[in-house]
């Protein structure tokens, strides 16, 4: 089943990761499907900022219920390990994840305290996990790790079904991404994403896709202010719940478009990918 992978040759923070929150989400709110997100990162709390309140709550519950303690490994700590013996398999990643949706979405947060020196290896073991997770899941989503600095990150793009390369609102992405001699391995599977989008700026979408993006898939992750607020509190789920019933043309309801909009190129995206196989 698809990869989907947000990226960004862009290392400076600018909303890669809550693109990539946001967009699985509405897709399994909208849809029946299995979905699985995943922070191909390290050290990196954004997702669980997103999404951790309700999961905070479960534990709280559970800490009061007394059980014996158990030596375990979970989350993607325990799958990183398994993976590192070969010991991963589809079936068995649903029990490291943490539920947002029953039966919808499940999310892998970031693995902490990593050193620099184990990064190129834990991202190794990263590949073995979303290959197998997209072998059980309808759809994985993977919140990559921007930059390239590590060769595990250009495989990981390279066996993606989609790339959602994001970019803040100018030029200058841009250009580097088609500078980067990387890129040109997988260009064919992207769709590009400005991410904290402000239609008032002149580099909408309508310039960029006229002068810069030909004939490409752009998409908008307009600014929110909601949304903001729901990241810091770990409620974003709750938030695009509310988000549904909106009607009208107020700035909720147009960002909730965009994303829909958004969804829609990444499935358009991977059924152009599967006619080039």
């Amino acid at each position: 089943m698809p990869i989907i992978t947000f990226w960004s040759n862009n290392e400076k923070t600018i909303g890669q990761t809550t693109s990539a929150v946001v967009s699985s989400t509405i897709m399994a709110m909208e849809h029946n499907y299995k979905i699985l997100l995943i922070s191909a990162d390290f050290n990196n709390t954004t997702i669980e900022n997103c999404l951790g309140a309700q999961e905070s709550n479960r534990e709280i519950v559970k800490s009061l219920v007394r059980r014996p303690q158990m030596n375990l490994d979970t989350g993607i700590n325990g799958l990183l390990k398994l993976a590192d013996s070969n010991r991963v398999t589809p079936e068995i990643i649903h029990d490291y994840t943490k539920i947002i949706f029953k039966n919808r979405l499940e999310v892998l947060y970031s693995p902490m305290n990593i050193l620099d020196d184990k990064i190129i290896s834990l991202m190794e073991n990263f590949k073995n996990i979303i290959l197998n997770a997209s072998r059980y899941y309808d759809y994985v989503f993977v919140d990559l790790r921007k930059g390239m600095k590590y060769p595990p990150q250009l495989e990981i793009l390279n066996m993606s079904d989609v790339i959602v390369v994001n970019i803040d609102q100018g030029i200058h992405t841009i250009q580097k991404f088609y500078k980067m001699e990387e890129t040109k391995s997988f260009i064919n599977k992207t769709i590009w994403n400005i991410c904290r989008y402000d239609k008032k700026s002149k580099y909408n979408t309508k310039n960029l896709t006229r002068n810069a993006l030909k004939r490409q898939i752009v998409c908008e992750t307009h600014y929110n202010t909601l949304l903001l607020d729901a990241s810091q509190e770990g409620n974003i789920s709750e938030l695009l719940i509310r988000f549904k019933t909106l009607k009208g043309e107020d700035e909720n309801s147009l960002f909730i478009s965009k994303i829909h909009e958004m969804n829609e190129g990444i499935v358009l995206k991977y059924q152009e990918t599967r006619k080039r196989m």
